[in-house]
């Protein structure tokens, strides 16, 4: 089970190269609680598929580049562990920047159910905001 999670999760990140909001709800659970930090303007807690593209519609409006290029995929049991790296341009500004993630999946019955995403907001809002190029790893 532990693989055929791993591989799910893979699948997932492949959609969101260009954030394929349809695609990407399509292997979530219908209820999905997604978290990402407040301070960005996509941040917050969405639900559902609904709140999938609301997140994709808000990035695309602010970001060119790609939502998340993962690096580690870790079983944690009933979670997956994925570590890698935000890098975009801030529409607005042009800037660009580059942080590392964690993001963490919980499953249920082998479907994603619940989504963390920790990083450090920093460079992108300074991005978005118009400074220069920012990159943060951790």
């Amino acid at each position: 089970m532990a693989e055929e999670q791993l591989s799910y999760v893979r699948d997932i990140y492949s959609a969101m190269q260009p954030f394929d909001a349809e695609e990407i709800s399509g292997a979530l659970a219908h209820d999905i609680e997604w978290n990402l930090p407040d301070a960005l303007p996509w941040g917050g807690t969405h639900h559902g598929h609904e709140g999938i593209a609301a997140i994709s519609e808000i990035f695309n409006d602010h970001v060119e580049g790609t939502w998340a290029d993962p690096d580690e995929f870790f079983d944690a049991g009933d979670c997956v562990i994925v570590l890698g790296r935000i890098r975009g341009r801030a529409r607005g500004s042009g800037a660009e920047f580059e942080v590392s993630f964690a993001h963490v999946w919980v499953m249920t019955d082998g479907v994603p159910s619940w989504f963390r995403a920790y990083f450090d907001t920093a460079p992108i809002t300074s991005a978005l905001q118009g400074g220069g190029t920012a990159t943060r790893r951790a």
